[in-house]
């Protein structure tokens, strides 16, 4: 079922990691947006970034898993379901979710001056949880965006939150009264609070508006699966140790380290999935948080979940990994001189220029690369800078993918300025499998 659309969302999928230390203060790090522009107003993606976080969500789907027939009789019997479903449908370990009955409905909802917030559902475990929105409108919109989000404890217990996603905004050249999108919210520590409450603040064109709303889970929060793994792998003379692996509703987070005696500094496990005795797949997540960054040699990866499913045999299986070497992972620009000083072998980045406070530059490639290509940035003093956003305009008809950042008062700040690969099209291959369960 699933075979034909794995094929065909190669290469679709964002594989950015994010620095555990930072992500505290990178609360709402990668809230992914997009911006009415008129020159750019269809190509350019743009989602804000932190000081030292990269962007982490994925620019856009164009294909999707097709529901089973069973599945699809499923949700029809079930009011909003098909929205839900069309959210979720790219990821696997999601509509298992679903379809194993643990999406929980609430229904709660608030009105003001014409807008109305409802929260439809979430699906909820110990790292993540997933809370689907709809907002109403009583006069047609152009634009609506959700500006901020808080969750909290209703009993004032803190959340160790790690990071959130907020979705996309509405763009309607016509005007539209409803939209329906997630937030994803991610726990630092287990989730353990069913009594919470959502703040969250929509803006429109001629509209503002902040909402509260308080909600409980009901549904039991399941436990995490986990697996010790304890293997090393070489891939052309890169040698990498696979930990552990925790098995939860909504993902499955996989421990590795790097050899910090590798030549090449390692950058994404592209095509890593997990396999079963029969062959069935889980692939990396493919819209929202990728992988965690610990440290330059040790990250923590994120793969669709088969936590609903329970396999006799489970393995990680993977062809190809992002690297460059060491002495290669970043990219130096002069923002006085206009001028690249210094990147990965292949002069692929060129066309450098600054528009204001934006960092800008082209990728040439042969096949379409979606991954954004940076993470933490530090001016000549080795100081980190602030990013308020990054941004991409999709690959053109000359190969051509533009990439950038904005910098807080860039022309103040000193030369020159590296921008830390998170990814780039340049990889090491082979052959693994690798035996979890």
């Amino acid at each position: 079922m699933y075979e034909k659309e794995e094929k065909q969302l190669k290469n679709l999928y964002d594989n950015i990691q994010v620095p555990i230390d930072s992500l505290d203060e990178a609360i709402f790090a990668g809230l992914q947006k997009a911006k009415l522009e008129e020159k750019r107003q269809l190509r350019r993606k743009k989602w804000f970034i932190s000081v030292a976080a990269a962007a982490i969500f994925l620019f856009g789907f164009f294909t999707s898993i097709r529901l089973s027939p069973a599945f699809a009789d499923y949700i029809s019997v079930i009011p909003g379901m098909e929205k839900i479903v069309d959210l979720i449908r790219t990821d696997k370990g999601r509509m298992l979710a679903v379809e194993n009955d643990y999406y929980e409905k609430i229904g709660v909802s608030q009105e003001k001056n014409g807008l109305k917030f409802t929260i439809d559902g979430v699906i909820a475990d110990e790292s993540q949880l997933v809370l689907f929105y709809t907002i109403t409108s009583k006069d047609k919109q152009k634009m609506l965006e959700t500006e901020k989000v808080q969750l909290e404890s209703f009993e004032g217990k803190k959340l160790e939150l790690g990071g959130i996603s907020m979705g996309s905004p509405l763009y309607s050249e016509n005007g539209a009264t409803t939209h329906s999108d997630m937030f994803e919210f991610y726990f630092q520590t287990p989730l353990q609070e069913k009594k919470l409450q959502l703040k969250v603040w929509v803006k429109g064109k001629n509209v503002k508006e902040e909402f509260t709303i308080n909600f409980e889970l009901k549904k039991d929060i399941q436990l995490k699966k986990s697996f010790v793994i304890n293997k090393t792998i070489s891939m052309e003379g890169q040698k990498i140790t696979f930990l552990n692996a925790d098995i939860y509703p909504l993902r499955v987070a996989v421990h590795v380290k790097m050899d910090p005696n590798n030549s090449k500094r390692i950058l994404s496990f592209d095509d890593l999935r997990l396999v079963d005795e029969n062959g069935e797949t889980w692939n990396k997540i493919n819209n929202g948080i990728t992988a965690n960054l610990i440290s330059p040699d040790e990250a923590v990866i994120y793969l669709q979940s088969n936590y609903f499913r329970e396999p006799k045999e489970l393995y990680l299986v993977f062809n190809k990994i992002q690297a460059v070497d060491k002495d290669e992972a970043f990219v130096l620009v002069d923002t006085e001189k206009r001028q690249i000083l210094k990147q990965p072998k292949g002069n692929l980045l060129r066309n450098f220029r600054v528009e204001g406070n934006e960092l800008i530059l082209d990728l040439h490639t042969k096949k379409e690369f979606n991954a954004f290509l940076f993470t933490r940035i530090t001016d000549g003093n080795g100081k980190e800078l602030p990013s308020n956003y990054g941004f991409t305009e999709g690959m053109n008809e000359k190969g051509i993918t533009e990439f950038g950042v904005s910098i807080a008062n860039l022309k103040s700040q000193t030369n020159p300025i590296s921008l830390e690969l998170s990814s780039f099209p340049s990889w090491i291959k082979g052959n693994e499998k690798i035996k979890v369960k």
